[in-house]
């Protein structure tokens, strides 16, 4: 078992079934292993480790607390974990590896983009020495000369975009630079330039203005001249978009950073005329102000190459929602502003040119601590609207304001205190009013939608509640949700959204497995048909639509039309760009499946899911590198999403993918145990998985894991899922004989057969091509 010692950020020591805890992993013994990994595989005199970790000890003393610290070491992680060579020692890199060391080889083979990706916060971060001079001055310098690598590498990768005039990527770089060093004067001028060529000129004066009040805050100094003069000549001269300018920038690969704690580490410099403050004080004052610097690489992914409408780039007409403050009597009334919320947003997002965010990344952000500038980089938008609403019987009174991410004034702010009968004339008024401050087109689909003549107020409020429990995606959730939307459609039968959000309650339930699709299909049909009828230009009911014919018609043309034509009536819906990305994997088209699906986290950029699947698309089309980085990304926005555990016929998707498919069969293991982990397993299961891989390899392992699947499951079992595993079990014949009933069963993730690479070895077998040729894929 390979242990893994992580020495950016905090340091920790990682095995299998979790962190590695107790005095081999604190204080001098930490040190000493960090001090060997960093070594790389040279030999070290045991007088050199006591020089640094026990200078002021007589050296009898200190030969006698080195040889303890040894034993205590491989008592807890093994005997071979440090090797000896008469008086020299080195770390035995078959039995630990660092990511600090895999971060040096990576450099050096020229794999700039996995290597900076492990760069996850300064070496030891917080970690430190009482009375040990010698090891601070040592790791003083090795933070210095691992930051000015990372530094190296992002630039190279900055520059490299740059030449290519691809300036939009390049952005990304320089955004992760400028967090790694935010004083560093001549990295925010490179970024400026960058986002000036990707059409970006007030993102360039946003950051501009970040650093100003950084150098301000930290050191009381003004920013270098080059800066002031380029922002003013930004903000003075008319934007000329240059001959090489690219129209649509779609990144092949974009950084993603979460934490700026994480991206800031010791620079070798600083442009300001003043020393620096200690490391651990720098990092903490700096946050605050930096965070809008990691968290902006998911702002740049460009519209994809579809042949969708077009879609106003600029964040100057973006807009991001956030939830309705409930200030109602009862704090159960809290959907009534959830919902509210949504009906806005949707109401947004049929205006003309204006890009709205959506609902899951504005709700992730609610309750939090961030201020209106950082949530308007957080979602990518120039405009924050918020308010609150008051329900009191059946009087409401609704505040909104618009507020200028960029400079933190309102643009626009009102008060209604209405009836509650008024409230979908309320939610108009806004969209108009928000139209109107940001000088767009209100279309006319905001006007007058027949889905929006509501006058049952009982069914208006059950369909708020029944949004509010969808959302969560829970098994329990989705039935209550269901029963709401029902008694909704009978109070009101004319009611098109409550059909279709409805139909979009049962789609998940069969895909999931909690509904059969020869009892939920037939459901989902005519709850789209009727509310279709009711409202044709209803972009819930055509995404609706587009599932239908993908995942259970099998009508491969309809589906794509129906899922153009919702985004051509909401250039704002994620879910409609999500399904379009499916749509084009199951088609093979992995290009455009990679193009709509960063459109969809373009427009939804903390929604863990959609992510994930964005690395199942570069999984899928064999770019494992770029898979790895989404993985990691996503776990990082939620690592227990549903998605992340598997469920339904899904197996766990996350970097054990790809762990296995670049033969890296330990790794996978590992991330497999850390997820049946949380999904509940017991010590008996996990061991009974590694025990499994010790006997059999992987075909091993995942039998142990097919026993533990099926005595967790409740009710049938999913046979997509059981066709997957017995395939990994390498049982063809029982593989064949569950894909059989899954066919049998229609069931909707067949879509995916003809390119699932679990599913590789049986593409080749008759009984596969015959279920292929019934289900008419077009040729390729």
């Amino acid at each position: 078992m390979v242990l893994t010692l992580k020495l950016f950020g905090a340091a920790s020591i990682q095995r299998s079934d979790g962190q590695v805890t107790g005095r081999a992993a604190q204080g001098r013994r930490l040190a000493l292993l960090a001090f060997l990994s960093l070594a790389r595989s040279r030999l070290v005199t045991r007088d050199k480790l006591i020089a640094v970790l026990w200078p002021e000890s007589p050296t009898d003393r200190a030969r006698h607390q080195l040889s303890d610290d040894l034993y205590i070491v491989r008592s807890a992680l093994g005997e071979d974990v440090i090797r000896s060579f008469g008086d020299e020692l080195a770390l035995n890199p078959d039995a630990m590896v660092s990511d600090a060391g895999t971060f040096e080889r990576l450099l050096d083979e020229g794999q700039l983009e996995p290597a900076v990706e492990l760069f996850a916060g300064p070496l030891l971060d917080g970690f430190h020495l009482s009375d040990c001079a010698e090891f601070d001055h040592w790791l003083d310098a090795e933070r210095a000369r691992l930051g000015q690598r990372y530094a190296a590498a992002l630039e190279s990768l900055a520059e490299a975009r740059e030449a290519r005039a691809e300036f939009g990527l390049a952005v990304s770089w320089w955004r992760r630079l400028a967090a790694h060093d935010p004083y560093n004067g001549g990295v925010v001028l490179r970024l400026m330039r960058a986002l000036e060529a990707a059409g970006d000129r007030a993102g360039a004066l946003r950051h501009a203005r970040v650093h100003a009040a950084l150098l301000r805050e930290e050191f009381e100094a003004e920013p270098d001249p080059e800066i002031t003069t380029f922002a003013e000549r930004l903000r003075l001269e008319p934007p000329a978009r240059t001959a090489t300018q690219p129209a649509v920038v779609r990144p092949a690969s974009s950084p993603q950073h979460q934490s700026a704690a994480s991206d800031l580490v010791p620079a070798a410099t600083l442009d300001v005329p003043t020393a620096r403050k200690p490391a651990t004080v720098r990092y903490a004052t700096a946050a605050a102000l930096v965070f809008v610097l990691a968290i902006l690489g998911v702002r740049n992914i460009a519209a994809p190459r579809l042949a969708a409408p077009p879609v106003a780039s600029s964040v100057a007409s973006s807009v991001g929602v956030l939830p309705f403050v409930n200030m109602s009597p009862d704090p159960e009334n809290r959907y009534f502003g959830d919902g509210l919320t949504e009906q806005i947003i949707a109401s947004l997002s049929r205006i003309e040119g204006l890009r709205v965010a959506a609902r899951t990344s504005s709700f992730a952000l609610r309750d939090g601590t961030l201020d209106v500038r950082a949530i308007g980089d957080t979602l990518g938008v120039a405009a924050v609207l918020e308010g609150s609403v008051r329900k009191d019987g059946n009087r409401l009174r609704i505040t909104a304001q618009l507020i200028d991410a960029a400079t933190g004034y309102h643009l626009w702010t009102d008060e209604y205190d209405r009836g509650l009968e008024d409230i979908i004339a309320v939610q108009d008024e806004i969209a108009t009013a928000i139209a109107g401050a940001l000088a767009l087109r209100l279309a006319r689909a905001v006007a007058a939608p027949a889905s929006r003549q509501l006058p049952d107020l009982q069914a208006y409020d059950l369909y708020l509640r029944g949004l509010y429990l969808r959302n969560s995606l829970t098994v329990d959730a989705l039935r209550q949700a269901k029963d709401l939307f029902d008694r909704a459609i009978a109070r009101q039968p004319g009611f098109a959204l409550a059909y279709a959000a409805k139909a979009s309650v049962i789609a998940p339930q069969i895909m999931l497995g909690h509904v059969s699709s020869r009892e939920g299909t037939p459901e989902v049909r005519a709850l789209t048909a009727r509310a279709l009828e009711l409202d044709p230009a209803l972009g819930e009911a055509h995404v609706n639509l587009g599932i239908i014919k993908l995942f259970f018609d099998w009508d491969w043309k309809g589906a794509e039309q129906a899922l153009r034509r919702a985004i051509e009536l909401n250039p704002n819906d994620a879910h409609a760009y999500h399904h379009l990305a499916n749509y084009m994997r199951a088609m093979g088209r992995f290009d455009d499946a990679v193009a709509a699906r960063e459109r969809a986290v373009e427009l939804d950029p903390l929604n863990a899911r959609t992510v994930v699947l964005l690395a199942g698309d570069y999984r899928v089309a064999g770019d494992l590198d770029r898979a790895l980085m989404q993985y990691r990304r996503a776990l990082k926005l939620d690592p227990v999403h549903t998605f992340a555990l598997g469920s339904g016929p899904f197996l766990p998707a996350g970097p054990a993918e790809v762990y296995l498919q670049q033969h890296r069969f330990e790794e996978a293991v590992e991330e497999y145990v850390r997820i049946a982990t949380l999904r509940g397993a017991t010590a008996a299961e996990v061991d009974a998985l590694r025990k499994g891989y010790v006997a059999s390899g992987m075909r091993g392992f995942w039998r142990s894991w097919l026993d533990m699947d099926l005595r967790q499951t409740e009710g049938a079992p999913d046979p997509f899922r059981l066709a997957k595993l017995w395939t990994l079990i390498g049982d063809t014949t029982r593989a064949l004989d569950w894909l059989d009933r899954a066919y049998a069963e229609r069931h909707p993730a067949l879509v995916y057969l003809r390119y699932d690479p679990t599913l590789e070895s049986l593409r080749a077998h008759p009984r596969v091509a015959r279920i292929l040729s019934e289900m008419k894929f077009p040729a390729r």
